[in-house]
């Protein structure tokens, strides 16, 4: 569910319900664009990014060092920081409980 969102994000806001998805969109590249392709040329899996791209920071920390961002979600944490097209809106009357195993687990 989200709790809040980012300067400049409008298609999202608080109280949504959403699922993260780690193979992300922007919805402007050609690949987004493409009815053949989803792998995202800002978006696309890169296991060694580990920050935001809006910045190149971290949004995590530990003892106050940081920590490095996991594909994209860092879904193994209660609460994550995710680009806007990270996530997919899903219907509110959706169970949670049930639908989260949608998001990676099923793809898994």
């Amino acid at each position: 569910v989200i709790e809040s969102v980012g300067e400049g994000v409008t298609d999202l806001q608080p109280g949504d319900h959403v699922l993260p998805v780690f193979t992300g969109e922007c919805g402007d590249c050609a690949h987004c664009k493409s009815e053949e392709s989803n792998m995202c040329d800002l978006l696309r899996i890169d296991p060694d990014r580990g920050v935001m791209l809006a910045d190149g920071k971290s949004r995590f920390t530990i003892r106050g060092q940081p920590i490095s961002h996991f594909l994209g979600t860092s879904t193994f944490s209660e609460y994550t920081v995710v680009h806007s097209g990270c996530v997919a809106k899903i219907n509110p009357e959706a169970p949670l409980e049930t639908v989260c195993i949608l998001s990676c687990g099923f793809c898994t």
